[in-house]
C-alpha cells in the first residue's frame, strides 16, 4: 500500500493492508525486520491496516493507518518506531489520513475531512494544525523548503508559507 526509501540510511520501508511493515536495505534488498503495529488497550481490534509509511532523516519510522472500532467505523492512528523496531509513541488521529509528506524532521498529514497537521519525527507531537474547508488530496514542497503545496478535494491548490524560516527543516 505504501513505501518510502532513503539513500542516506540505505533503507526502504513498505507497509501493507494486512498491518505489516517490512524494512529492507535499499542497495541489496536484504531483509532487516518486520514491524507489526498494535493497540494494547483495544485487544478486540486486531486488524491494523497500514495506509502510509515513511522514514525520517533521524531514522524514525512513521506508520499511519486504521483499526476497526468496537462501535463500528474505524480509529485512525499514527505510530512512531525507531529504526531498531522500538515503539516510541502512538497517537490517535481525528481524521482519516489521505495524504502524507515526510521530509527532514517533519511529517505533514492531510485528512479526508480537511485536517492538516505538521508533526515532529522525534515524538510525533503536533507543531502546527489547520482546518481546511475540504479534504486533502496531496502534499508537496518547493525545492527551497519555503512553501508547502496542498491540493484539496474541491480542486483548490493552497500554498502555505513561513517567512521566518524554511517550512520543513532538514536535520544535519
Amino acid at each position: 500500500v505504501s513505501t518510502q526509501s532513503t539513500g542516506e540510511l540505505d533503507v526502504v520501508v513498505s507497509g501493507s493492508t494486512e498491518g505489516i511493515v517490512l524494512i529492507h536495505t535499499l542497495k541489496l534488498g536484504t531483509y532487516i525486520r518486520t514491524l507489526v503495529p498494535h493497540v494494547p488497550a483495544d485487544p478486540d481490534s486486531d486488524h491494523f491496516a497500514v495506509s502510509f509509511v515513511g522514514i525520517a532523516s533521524n531514522g524514525n519510522i512513521v506508520i499511519v493507518g486504521k483499526l476497526p472500532s468496537n462501535k463500528g467505523g474505524h480509529h485512525y492512528v499514527i505510530y512512531l518506531y525507531t529504526i531498531n523496531g522500538k515503539l516510541v509513541k502512538r497517537a490517535k488521529l481525528e481524521d482519516e489520513t489521505s495524504a502524507l509528506f515526510l521530509e527532514g524532521d517533519r511529517v505533514v498529514l492531510g485528512g479526508t475531512t480537511g485536517s492538516l497537521e505538521i508533526r515532529d519525527t522525534d515524538y510525533i507531537n503536533i507543531k502546527h494544525k489547520l482546518r481546511l474547508k475540504s479534504g486533502v488530496v496531496a502534499i508537496a514542497k518547493d525545492p527551497r523548503n519555503q512553501h508547502l503545496f496542498v491540493t484539496t478535494m474541491d480542486g483548490k491548490l493552497l500554498i502555505l508559507t513561513s517567512t521566518a524560516k524554511p517550512f520543513i527543516k532538514a536535520k544535519k
